[in-house]
């Protein structure tokens, strides 16, 4: 059953929509209720076997707003699909650490060629807390004090895509801190706007290239068709 859990910054959406005064916008704020829905992003089954993550969330967040145009209130739901994976990493630090993929796709909404998905509109550290959002909430950690290391390129739904690699501090519940790293990039792929992030702890070996076979084997119910 779909979640009506809020997402975290969802109501930028109806506010964009709300101020906007392009012809477009004016055509939607018309309709008394606006619903739009994303595409599931997910990576391959192949590619989440051969790295060793198991699926560990799929959901369907469906988020109400109601805002008001021309005197007239609106209604607006979205329908977000959120997907997050978890691979167990033995360490001798700790005893067990994880790694966390996870991907965010959100409806797009369209106004005169300009993107009004919440996602479309974050700067970098509202992207960044958004990331850590959905990955804190996949396992007992938190992460804090992220740090822009390195851009890399990666090949992303077919396309050259910019992922933002940052350093972080991860912390465990009994408190102990180690480092890891936060790849992070946001992409607009056909009408949806999908946030990709994963998480992992530093000094793994392969788990940097684990995470990046993830972001390149995503893909969606229309590109398996």
């Amino acid at each position: 059953m779909p979640s009506r859990r809020r997402f975290l910054v969802a109501g930028a959406t109806a506010g964009t929509i709300a101020l906007s005064g392009c012809t477009d916008a004016v055509e939607i704020a018309t309709q008394e209720e606006i619903e739009r829905s994303a595409e599931p992003a997910e990576p391959d089954e192949e590619s989440v076997e051969e790295t060793g993550f198991e699926q560990v969330r799929s959901e369907t967040v469906v988020v109400e707003e109601e805002f008001e145009e021309f005197g007239q209130r609106r209604e607006f739901t979205a329908r977000t699909e959120v997907r997050a994976y978890i691979r167990e990493i033995e360490s001798e630090l700790t005893g067990q650490e994880e790694s966390v993929f996870a991907v965010v796709s959100t409806p797009g909404v369209d106004a005169a060629g300009q993107q009004l998905s919440p996602l479309a509109n974050m700067d970098e550290e509202e992207l960044i807390e958004e990331a850590r959002g959905e990955i804190s909430g996949e396992f007992d950690g938190e992460i804090e004090d992220p740090e822009l290391d390195e851009t890399i390129e990666q090949e992303i739904y077919g396309e050259t895509r910019e992922v933002s690699v940052y350093e972080v501090t991860v912390i465990l519940p009994d408190g102990t801190e180690e480092q890891g790293y936060l790849h992070l990039t946001i992409v607009e792929h056909g009408e949806d706007v999908v946030l990709v992030a994963g998480a992992y702890p530093a000094g793994v070996e392969g788990e940097r290239e684990r995470i990046e076979r993830l972001f390149e084997s995503l893909e969606t119910e229309d590109s398996e068709s």
